[in-house]
């Protein structure tokens, strides 16, 4: 799982040599130490000046290619004591649970269209109302388990979609057979390349921040001194005060095997204590 518990940036200003000026950032990460951190980050803006000098091309990282930048908020441990997952604080202030080997499944919604003719007479004259995409991603989902009776899946409902979580087994991330799972049950090709390249799974735990009406927060974690984390910390109050009102998913029903896996069991309380407590609340 690669979400490291410190990070450290450096600045530095350069001229190419066709006299272009460039204001330079670097982030650098360590689990050892903060010190370990900014020397990663001052030897990576080094590495990035010197070649701005020598008019090289600057290289950009690939989507989920550097380690996630976020706010450890606490630790998932199993009954033997060991990590199995992390909650931390995204880049727009909700809470995320990440992972190691409880696979979520994030399936979006297609942007829907309004019905044609054709349907709208066959509606009319029969009424048939057309089957929605929840109806039908599930009935995708309760088809493809008979398929896999080894496995047990919940299905929620998100705001923008549906989410899954697989209950009777572990899975590595980075897995072709984990990939094909996903890939299987349509889930979002980005999530999909986050998961493989950050070695764990993720389910946003908390709304986001404008589906409850208020702004994203004023920066972003790591804070640069104690005034920007003390404006970041009157947000969060605001917005935690906010969020209460309203749920992240609703739980829709459980397809295949009922046995839990102990590992997933913990992730799943947290999850569903957290994400989907009130059902009656409006999703955001």
């Amino acid at each position: 799982m690669k979400i490291p518990k410190y990070w450290a940036k450096e600045t530095q200003s350069v001229t190419s040599p066709d006299g272009r000026a460039f204001a330079l950032a670097c982030w650098q990460w360590s689990n050892e130490s903060q010190l370990e951190a900014a020397q990663r980050a001052q030897a990576r803006i080094r590495t990035v000046a010197a070649k701005v000098q020598r008019n090289e091309t600057l290289q950009r990282y690939i989507y989920g290619e550097q380690p996630i930048r976020e706010e450890i908020i606490q630790a998932i441990r199993n009954r033997k004591g060991n990590e199995i997952g992390i909650v931390t604080r995204n880049g727009y202030g909700a809470l995320v649970v990440n992972a190691v080997n409880a696979m979520f499944i994030d399936i979006d919604f297609e942007q829907e269209r309004a019905p044609g003719m054709l349907a709208w007479l066959v509606q009319s004259i029969f009424g048939k109302t057309p089957i929605s995409q929840e109806e039908r991603l599930i009935a995708h989902i309760e088809t493809w388990a008979q398929t896999r009776p080894e496995l047990g899946i919940r299905i929620y409902r998100t705001f923008a979609g549906l989410r899954c979580l697989v209950t009777s087994e572990v899975f590595s991330p980075t897995d072709a057979s984990t990939q094909a799972i996903l890939r299987e049950l349509n889930s979002d090709p980005l999530y999909m390349t986050l998961c493989k390249r950050q070695e764990c799974f993720r389910a946003r735990l908390t709304p986001k921040p404008w589906r409850c009406g208020i702004p994203n927060p004023p920066s972003r974690y790591p804070w640069e001194n104690q005034h920007v984390m003390a404006q970041y910390r009157q947000w969060e109050q605001t917005y935690t005060a906010t969020a209460a009102r309203f749920t992240t998913c609703r739980f829709i029903k459980h397809v295949g095997r009922s046995q839990v896996h102990p590992d997933v069991q913990t992730v799943l309380d947290l999850h569903d204590q957290q994400a989907c407590g009130n059902p009656q609340l409006e999703l955001a």
